[in-house]
Parts: structure tokens; C-alpha cells; sequence
């Protein structure tokens, strides 16, 4: 009979965690995602978690640089990303459940450095900023992805496979401006890191909501239908607002129930 009540707990135990959700993460991408004393911290940590939690499986972050997290998407080794843009193109390998935040994606460096301009257009004119750092995989728009076509910008943009180290990149001069969301520049603000005042929001590239992708390869049908009611449910109930509340106020009336198959 013991060795029966042993089976029954072994087993009742692999069932419990055999729903195990992995998410790519990437540290230093404040206030989303921040690896703290090998304990992963922030919003969008906070948010994939209730719904892990919600679906009855187990959260496992994955530190792990954009671009090979898209790539592993798509040979299986990874459940989902956060922060993920919608796309046609996309929907093929993801199904976007959220959104979780409105990205507002900006060209961010210090003015005092940097010729005037006041418009995205006028990079591609006669404008020159020397080295703007872009995410490899990212998306900045219709009107970026015009831009790059023309070479006077194009030879402007300097290609990086992680989020990390962008304020270390513009004080070590390897750019001169970076395109990154203005929350992220805040929180280094607040924080008050090394000479992060120094530097600005100049213009707004794109903005757009952004959404938990998970994959269509790892993940049948009716979990992908599961999560998105599971994430309705949660933002139904309000516990999506609580949590965007805390890290910032001003984007949790952003957030509204669009999940997409």
C-alpha cells in the first residue's frame, strides 16, 4: 500500500508540472523584465505569470537575446515572447494574446550632440545622426521600414542582436541614438543611472500595442484558445490593470482585450 501511495504522489506530482510554459526573456529590459539575485522581476514577468498560473502551468523564463529567441520559436525550443509586435507575416509562427503594453518606440539620444530635425522624414533627407543602434527582428513601422530603403539612412543604422547595454553603447560613443520605448529611458532616469539624464526622446518611430506570442509549433490549438480566454478573464476581472498600475500608471488605459489568433 505505501508503495502505491508513493506512485500516486510521484505521479499527481509530474502532472502538476507537466504544463510548463517557456518564455524568452532578456535581462536589463526595465521596468519589463529584470533579473534580480537569479530572480526575475517586472511587469511583464508579473503578467506572465498570472496567466501561466491561470492555465494551470508552470512559468520557466529563458535568458535568452531576441533574435535567437524568434529563431528557437520557431525550431520548438521556446513557448513564447513578450513584447511582440503584430504582424500578417507573424501569424503564421505566433498567435498573439494581450496586448500587455503600448509601445511607444522612439529615436532616443542627447540633443546637445545631435544635428536638429523634427521629423522621422528628415533622416532620409539631409540629416545625419552617424550610428543609430536598431534590434535585429524588431519592428519600427511602415514608415522606418520605408526609410531604411534609402541609403543615406540605411548606412546611418547599426544592427544589434540584444535589448542589453544601449545606454552603455551611446556613453561609450559607439551610436549616437538608439531607438528604444521612452519607458525604458524613464526608468533608467529614475534609477539614476550614469548620465542617462543627458539623453532625450527626439521623435517618435512607431507606436503600437504589443503581445505575448506564442507559438503555433509547441502549443495545440485549443492551450493557444485557453490562454486568450484565460488572459480575458484576468483582464475582465482587472488583475492585467492592478499590475500595469504599479509599474506605470499611465499606459493601463491603454491595455484592452484584442487577443488574435
Amino acid at each position: 500500500m505505501l508503495k502505491g501511495l508513493l506512485l500516486w504522489i510521484l505521479l499527481y506530482s509530474g502532472l502538476a508540472h507537466a504544463c510548463v510554459l517557456r518564455m524568452a526573456a532578456e535581462t536589463n529590459f526595465p521596468p519589463y523584465l529584470l533579473l534580480k539575485e537569479q530572480s526575475w522581476q517586472g511587469q511583464t514577468v508579473e503578467l506572465a505569470q498570472l496567466l501561466a498560473t491561470e492555465v494551470g502551468c508552470e512559468l520557466q523564463l529563458v535568458d535568452i537575446p531576441w533574435l535567437r529567441a524568434l529563431a528557437q520559436i520557431k525550431t520548438g525550443e521556446l513557448d513564447f515572447v513578450s513584447h511582440l509586435s503584430y504582424s500578417d507575416a507573424r501569424t503564421k509562427d505566433f498567435s498573439f494574446v494581450g496586448p500587455h503594453h503600448m509601445e511607444s518606440m522612439w529615436l532616443i539620444g542627447n540633443p546637445t550632440k545631435l544635428p536638429k530635425f523634427k521629423t522621422l522624414k528628415d533622416l532620409g533627407e539631409n540629416v545625419d545622426l552617424g550610428r543609430i543602434a536598431e534590434l535585429i527582428g524588431a519592428y519600427y513601422g511602415e514608415e522606418f521600414a520605408l526609410l531604411k530603403q534609402n541609403p543615406f539612412f540605411a548606412r546611418q543604422l547599426v544592427s544589434i542582436s540584444s535589448i542589453q547595454d544601449k545606454l552603455a553603447l551611446l556613453e561609450a560613443g559607439r551610436v549616437n541614438a538608439i531607438l528604444e520605448d521612452d519607458t525604458v529611458l524613464h526608468y533608467w532616469q529614475n534609477q539614476r543611472y550614469k548620465n542617462a539624464e543627458k539623453y532625450h526622446p527626439l521623435v517618435l518611430v512607431y507606436q503600437s500595442p504589443v503581445y505575448f506570442g506564442f507559438s503555433k509549433n509547441t502549443l495545440s490549438k485549443p492551450m493557444l484558445i485557453k490562454l486568450q480566454k484565460a488572459w480575458q478573464k484576468l483582464y475582465e476581472q482587472g488583475e492585467i490593470t492592478k499590475v500595469v498600475q504599479r509599474y506605470q500608471a499611465k499606459t493601463a488605459d491603454a491595455l484592452t482585450p484584442a487577443a488574435r489568433l
